[in-house]
């Protein structure tokens, strides 16, 4: 006898429908999976047969052979437990063949206990999504996935209804008994589910109870931080140990508003390929800052069968590279790609895995190997060719594709001890951040084109936007000009001295950009000189 029954395959963030396929005959008794699956799908044969007994059913003893197509796509996870142990008990005729039509507009996911209990899998957010874009019309899932799936579908479709279960035997008894499913989805289409329930697995160095009030002096670097965050724009600090630029970086998080409704589904989508997020949504931006030994895979991503890494783990949010010399040059180098188009693609066996990283790059460094080139009060160690060395490790590229460059000097003597002096909290630096957000995001919002996401910052503005911003400030215009004859910039440094000027009268919520923003974004751009 044969049956077929709908799940997903989580590729990435993205998913490919999968069809668990079963097929039971007389002969020695076994149990086959096919279809490239890894040990944890071979696994889900004790995890089955164990969950099938212990529900109250029989588990047939004939030959049972089971194929995940398509058969060329490597299976991960144990995701297809709850299909399998549904289809073994279609083909063995514990399920009515009257309820097998409502099977054929559903789909299955799910992870069995040898209890037979469904537990919560990964990914649901971007598997849900596939389902109500493959147009079934049920969604049988583990209930304590409920909160997450149920979000994406109130925002996609109310022809569609997701079915939260305990375990194995209530999915089978709401699929045979036709009134008691019909109550349960009228409750699930009924039931609220906030989106804003914060999860806070992105952000393991997010509460560094950093606040810009804490910072004393710095004024430079703490207004070029504002404009960077203001516009999500990349940004290097460079100054001698103690300077406070690990403490400013920590800071940046607190200044930056939560993410809105369509960056909370990106970030939690990511974050549910790696681990289970119970609840609802991520709301705070992701802070991510790994050390310079991380591996390649662990910085871009990768592996056999490829996860997320650090900058797809910071997308939204900020990625701060601390002691940025000490990293080596090929990872450096490997941050170039993330950083032009915004997300990377790895690919194993034919098949293109896609990971969004888009992300405000910090970085802080010294200024040399001693730390003290510059200083005024500490003579520097090292030889002009050290220098050079040193800084030769950053290559041209990525310098291009840092927009602010800060240095930083270390606070005077009576800095320290001045405690009547009062600085900005984080609080009221973030209202103007949120208003510079908003305003970014009326912009771009009727910019998106078929699939691909609009812009949300002035960092991502394409060159329809820059173009427009040049060609009616005839001012703008002739200042660009004399700036790029007499500094030699590149078309890419322009750009970004446009996307910082621009973000600059957000701040100051003046609609056209005025001379003294490109100077503003000029100073923070060629005042920097490493020799």
């Amino acid at each position: 006898m044969f049956f077929k029954l709908d799940s997903i395959a989580l590729l990435g963030i993205d998913c490919l429908n999968i069809s668990v396929e079963i097929h039971i005959s007389n002969g020695l008794p076994s149990f086959t999976i096919v279809g490239l699956p890894d040990k944890a799908v071979n696994e889900s044969r004790m995890r089955v047969r164990a969950a099938i007994i212990n529900s109250g059913f029989k588990f047939p003893s004939k030959k049972i052979i089971i194929n995940l197509s398509p058969a060329d796509i490597k299976k991960e996870g144990p995701f297809y437990d709850f299909p399998i142990a549904f289809s073994l008990l279609v083909v063995s005729g514990q399920i009515k063949h009257r309820d097998i039509l409502l099977l054929e507009k559903s789909s299955f996911i799910g992870e069995l206990s040898l209890d037979g209990m469904l537990n919560p899998v990964r990914g649901i957010i971007s598997m849900t999504e596939a389902v109500i874009k493959a147009g079934k019309k049920l969604f049988f899932i583990p209930e304590q996935n409920m909160p997450q799936a149920s979000i994406i579908k109130n925002i996609h479709s109310q022809d569609f209804s997701i079915i939260g279960c305990k375990s194995l035997k209530e999915a089978v008894f709401l699929v045979c008994n036709s009134s008691e499913l019909k109550k349960r989805t009228f409750k699930v289409l009924h039931k609220k589910i906030l989106p804003d329930q914060d999860c806070d697995p992105a952000t393991e160095t997010n509460n560094t109870g950093t606040d810009f009030s804490f910072i004393k002096g710095q004024l430079k670097a703490k207004r070029a931080v504002e404009v960077a965050a203001a516009g999500m724009h990349n940004i290097m600090l460079v100054g001698p140990p103690g300077a406070g630029k690990t403490m400013i970086a920590q800071a940046i998080n607190s200044i930056l508003p939560d993410l809105d409704e369509t960056e909370r589904i990106e970030v939690t989508k990511i974050y549910s390929i790696l681990k289970n997020i119970k609840g609802g949504l991520i709301k705070r931006r992701p802070f991510r800052n790994p050390h310079h030994t991380i591996t390649r895979a662990g910085l871009t991503g990768g592996g056999i069968i490829p996860k997320p890494g650090e900058v797809s783990l910071a997308h939204r949010g900020v990625l701060f590279l601390d002691e940025f010399s000490q990293f080596p040059r090929s990872l450096i180098e490997d941050l170039r790609q993330p950083i032009e188009n915004k997300e990377i693609i790895i690919s194993r066996n034919s098949y293109f895995y896609r990971f969004p990283c888009s992300f405000m790059l910090v970085l802080a460094t010294n200024p040399c190997s001693c730390g003290y080139n510059g200083d005024k009060k500490k003579e520097c160690k090292c030889s002009r060719r050290e220098i050079l060395k040193y800084w030769g490790k950053i290559s041209g590229p990525i310098f291009d594709r840092i927009d602010i460059i800060v240095s930083m000097n270390r606070l005077e003597e009576n800095d320290y001890l001045d405690f009547n002096m009062v600085f900005e909290s984080s609080s009221e630096v973030k209202k103007r951040i949120y208003k510079c957000h908003f305003i970014q995001k009326q912009r771009y919002v009727n910019d998106a084109t078929g699939d691909k996401q609009y812009f949300h910052y002035n960092s991502e503005a394409g060159t329809k936007f820059i173009n427009k911003w040049v060609y009616e400030n005839k001012n703008l215009n002739s200042l660009i000009k004399e700036s790029v004859k007499k500094f030699n910039l590149s078309s890419r440094a322009v750009s970004a001295l446009i996307k910082i000027s621009r973000t600059i009268a957000d701040l100051e919520e003046i609609p056209d950009i005025k001379d003294s923003h490109f100077m503003e974004a000029l100073s923070y751009r060629i005042n920097f000189n490493y020799e």
